[in-house]
């Protein structure tokens, strides 16, 4: 018994040094990529570097949705570039993120947005899940006016694989090809 002690304490000590280690290396990797400049002709790069350190930036997978997108990226260097004569770091990046985030009257409606969205995205289309997926469908823009015409074109299409999004593309392309009539 005694035999099996011993390894199992060193195995126990490695794994906890191990963690340690890893996490004292993930906020030594965020500090070292907030000071890091950024380089404003390389949109791809910095997409990716909020995308794959969204910890630094304090964003969860909806914020990564809003923020590691090209032109809101570019829209926040903008922004910096015309306001700061120095060089541009991921920490004035961050710096902007967090006033958008503290901004409730545009932060809030954007991130509810992008969760009906996502929502909708990951939802099949069914008879069955029509009730909640109106709110969603309100949410992104769906107008009450609509409503009972896209209900109807769910009901035509309810056999499909499709989630909603699909489902409103399909309905939108229908409304694009449909004769205009003249009052």
């Amino acid at each position: 018994m005694q035999t099996l002690r011993s390894p199992l304490i060193v195995i126990v000590i490695f794994a906890t040094c191990f963690c340690l280690n890893a996490s004292a290396q993930s906020s030594v990797d965020c500090t070292k990529l907030l000071k890091k400049e950024i380089d404003p002709d390389s949109a791809r790069n910095m997409e990716n570097d909020v995308a794959d350190h969204a910890d630094c930036f304090g964003l969860d997978s909806i914020g990564i949705k809003i923020f590691a997108d090209r032109t809101t990226l570019r829209a926040l260097l903008v922004k910096n570039a015309s306001a700061s004569t120095g060089k541009l770091t991921y920490a004035n990046l961050l710096s902007d993120i967090n006033k958008a985030k503290k901004d409730t009257g545009y932060y809030n409606p954007l991130r509810n947005l992008v969760i009906a969205q996502t929502t909708l995205e990951a939802t099949k289309i069914s008879v069955a899940s029509w009730d909640s997926s109106v709110k969603l469908l309100k949410v992104i823009g769906m107008p009450d006016s609509e409503m009972e015409n896209f209900h109807q074109f769910l009901l035509e299409k309810k056999d499909k694989n499709w989630n909603y999004r699909q489902l409103v593309t399909a309905y939108r392309m229908k409304q694009m090809d449909a004769p205009k009539t003249k009052n």
